[in-house]
């Protein structure tokens, strides 16, 4: 699709692994730099020359995970940066100046988007559509190979619609991805309060200011679930379990700074909630933990227990005990 030049002046090696996918009449794919200890600079360009010969009709969209693009495209400044997403109509000129890195990489039939998208030409896009996007294209990647013929024509239906969302954004289009843009949210919000789970100040407004999400569509979005709270309570109820069970904490945990250090102002609720969720007492479980840890004899962490792929296995036989 494209020229690509400056290489044979490059002190180093251009070492990278392309793969695609056929998804219906797009493909998914990207690049994996292999040395990211240094990078390579290289023009890539489509000419007028090019275009006529291969008459390619659609648009070549690039999620920058590392690399960077500059340049110009027709009259657009090209700036793009890690975390931006870049588009390319392949029916006009574009020369780009490239730092090599990771990318994720589509290539879209014209007469899948709206003709608005041809506006979007060399534009790095960013903001919260846009990061809703990359999630997607993320999951994409990782996923396409895994799906069934009888699966195809869903998915590309679904990067359609959220496609359309995402590059032209009106009522129609937002209507058509809903299903798809809501899985979207709800994985990045529940993303989020993994990672702020042991904040004490994590709650619906903070959540709401930092994902970008209104109040009202938050509660919808996890009405089906018991709610947004109910969530974090669980996820919060699930790591405290991890730590009473933890052979390689303390041998002693106070039940009280176990629920406090997890966001449970009182023992007694604590408990009680632990109690409707797992079966058992906090204390149970911690004292089932000490007895599997005695039984086995000391533990030693040197890889992953015997008969388990992986430690996690491991915690969860045990947790479920």
């Amino acid at each position: 699709m494209f020229d690509i030049d400056g290489l044979v002046e490059q002190q180093n090696p251009y070492d990278s692994s392309f793969d695609f996918s056929l998804l219906g009449q797009m493909l998914i794919g990207g690049r994996q730099w292999l040395c990211p200890s240094h990078v390579a600079v290289h023009a890539m360009s489509r000419s007028p020359r090019r275009i006529r010969a291969d008459g390619l009709d659609g648009y070549y969209v690039q999620l920058q995970i590392s690399e960077t693009f500059k340049g110009s495209a027709g009259s657009q400044v090209v700036n793009v940066g890690p975390g931006e997403l870049c588009v390319l109509d392949l029916t006009s000129p574009f020369a780009l100046q490239v730092t090599t890195g990771d990318t994720i990489c589509m290539v879209i039939p014209r007469t899948l988007l709206p003709a608005q998208a041809a506006r979007l030409h060399g534009h790095a896009l960013h903001g919260g559509m846009i990061r809703l996007l990359a999630d997607y294209l993320r999951s994409l990647r990782r996923n396409v190979t895994g799906l069934t013929p009888q699966e195809l024509p869903n998915a590309q239906q679904a990067t359609t619609n959220v496609l359309r969302a995402c590059f032209a954004t009106t009522d129609d289009t937002l209507h058509e991805a809903t299903v798809e843009l809501d899985a979207l949210l709800v994985n990045r919000v529940s993303g989020y309060i993994d990672r702020q789970l042991l904040s004490p100040d994590l709650s619906p407004d903070r959540i709401c200011k930092d994902v970008g999400i209104s109040r009202s569509r938050l509660y919808r979005l996890f009405e089906p679930t018991g709610g947004v709270m109910r969530r974090i309570q669980q996820q919060r109820l699930i790591r405290a379990r991890d730590a009473l069970l933890d052979p390689f904490g303390p041998h002693r945990k106070r039940i009280g700074e176990v629920a406090w250090r997890h966001g449970f102002i009182s023992e007694k609720h604590f408990s009680r909630l632990f109690k409707h969720t797992f079966g058992c007492t906090p204390s149970e479980a911690a004292a089932q933990a000490r007895h599997e840890q005695g039984s086995r004899g000391p533990v030693f962490d040197t890889g992953n227990p015997p008969g388990h792929s992986c430690f996690g296995d491991w915690m969860r036989e045990v947790a479920l005990r």
